[in-house]
Order: structure tokens, then C-alpha cells, then sequence
């Protein structure tokens, strides 16, 4: 080979495997780095929608009871199935709305039941459609409802309020 030959050649033909891989190793660095951060971005917005304010239920159905006496409130008890349309309007339409969340943690000690996890206590109260309301008054056993199927944020406001109501006023009126 001729020096003229030899000085045409590619430089990084003459480099060492430890020269050459800083920069390709910094360039899958950086793409690894570019996909974690797009992931961060994407749960976060995800996280954000999914998970909006929501009302804080007690879902151990005993500390709810239990809760209730102890703070002298009725309890609001909600039957559910997963992956039904109703239950599914009701979780991401009524339990979000800022109305609802104030009027019913102020009011009651809500109590969510998920009939495929808590089978007993849907039989219990002979529930068979979802979703289900119920009011119990503390240290009683009267019911109050049931209130079946989905309602819109005010709607479901008005008939708890109305379920409260009849449930105070004197008989007789």
C-alpha cells in the first residue's frame, strides 16, 4: 500500500473499538433517556385522567359501619360490577364531579362494595343491578332506596337528599 493510499483511508477504520463506542453508547443513552421520559410524560397524562378527584370510600364494609357509629352519619352504600356501562357511567361521571364528592363526603360514610370481590354482602342486600344505592341510617337497619342505575351529578344529589329527607320527616306528612 502506498502512503498516499494510506492517508486517503477513513480515519475512524484507524480508531480503536474503545474510541468509537463513546459516541455510539451516548447515542443509546440518549434515545433510552428520550423513551423514559416519553413514558413519565405518558403516565403522568394518563395518571391525570384517569385518577381525577374522586370520593374517598371505604371499602372494608365493617370500618365502614363502624365509622358511621362512630361519627353518627347514614352511610351511603354503593354496589358496583366492573366493565358494566352503568357502573361505568356513574365511576367516571357522578363519583368525580366536585358536587357530588363534597355533598356526599360531608353527609355520609360512603361504602363501596364491588359485587365480584364482596359477593356475600351483595347477596345480603339482594343486589342484582348495578350500580345500586343504598342509605343506611347508623345504628339502624332501615334502608333507605335502593337507587338503581346511573345518574347524572345533580340528579344524584337530589334523590340522596330526597332519600334523607323522607327518611327525617315526621310520619305522617
Amino acid at each position: 500500500m502506498t502512503e498516499k493510499e494510506f492517508d486517503n483511508r477513513d480515519v475512524s477504520a484507524t480508531q480503536t473499538p474503545k474510541e468509537a463506542q463513546p459516541s455510539a453508547g451516548k447515542k443509546q443513552s440518549r434515545t433510552l433517556w428520550i423513551i423514559i421520559l416519553v413514558f413519565i410524560v405518558f403516565v403522568a397524562i394518563v395518571f391525570l385522567t384517569e385518577f381525577r378527584d374522586m370520593i374517598d370510600w371505604v371499602e372494608d364494609y365493617q370500618a365502614g359501619i363502624n365509622l358511621a357509629k362512630q361519627q353518627k352519619k347514614p352511610i351511603l352504600l354503593a354496589f358496583y360490577k366492573q366493565f358494566t356501562p352503568m357502573s361505568t357511567d356513574t365511576w367516571q361521571n357522578t363519583y368525580t364531579n366536585a358536587g357530588v364528592i363534597e355533598y356526599v363526603e360531608t353527609n355520609f360514610v360512603p361504602i363501596l362494595i364491588d359485587v365480584d370481590k364482596q359477593p356475600e354482602i351483595a347477596r345480603r342486600y339482594n343486589i342484582n343491578y348495578y350500580p345500586t344505592h343504598y342509605i343506611k341510617l347508623p345504628d339502624s337497619e332501615q334502608l333507605l332506596g335502593p337507587m338503581l342505575g346511573y345518574d347524572p351529578p345533580g340528579l344524584f344529589i337530589k334523590k340522596l337528599k330526597n332519600l334523607l329527607k323522607n327518611a327525617t320527616a315526621p310520619h305522617g306528612q
